[in-house]
């Protein structure tokens, strides 16, 4: 039989990271396993000149109901779905769809002018385009190879 070191907080430690671990699955996919989360989908890339966001934002009847707000380096959206049909809850017999408010920040990757933002919203889609700074752009030297 060999000795083994008695780690008085290893039983914490190990419950503390199971505990970590559960949340982080569990908010990151939605409350049940194989649900969404609520909010729109978003896709976010960059070019050489500007950010650009392209958001899933089915259902939505006016692009009033949607906000978009810019800052240099986050973006945020915000809106509701709205239910189309007026149909009592004791009526409702499966429901999937989203309905409510919804509200996401994303971190942008490069410094962006917020002021130059342009959106546009056709066909459930929101796209928006951001220009980036100076400081935002990456500069490129290409070095010969000798």
């Amino acid at each position: 039989m060999s000795l083994m070191r008695w780690e008085p907080f290893g039983d914490l430690v190990n419950l503390r990271n199971q505990v970590n671990r559960f949340f982080d699955q569990t908010f990151r996919r939605g409350f049940w396993p194989g649900m969404e989360p609520f909010g729109p989908r978003i896709d976010l890339y960059q070019t050489d000149q500007e950010v650009v966001a392209m958001a899933e934002l089915p259902g939505i009847q006016s692009k009033e109901d949607i906000e978009v707000s810019v800052t240099p380096d986050s973006l945020s959206l915000r809106g509701e779905f709205k239910r189309v049909q007026n149909v009592s809850e004791e009526n409702i017999f499966h429901s999937e769809r989203y309905f409510g408010s919804f509200s996401r920040t994303l971190p942008l990757p490069a410094e962006v002018k917020p002021d130059e933002a342009r959106a546009s919203y056709h066909d459930g889609v929101l796209e928006i385009r951001m220009p980036k700074t100076e400081r935002g752009r990456k500069k490129v030297h290409r070095v010969p190879i000798q």
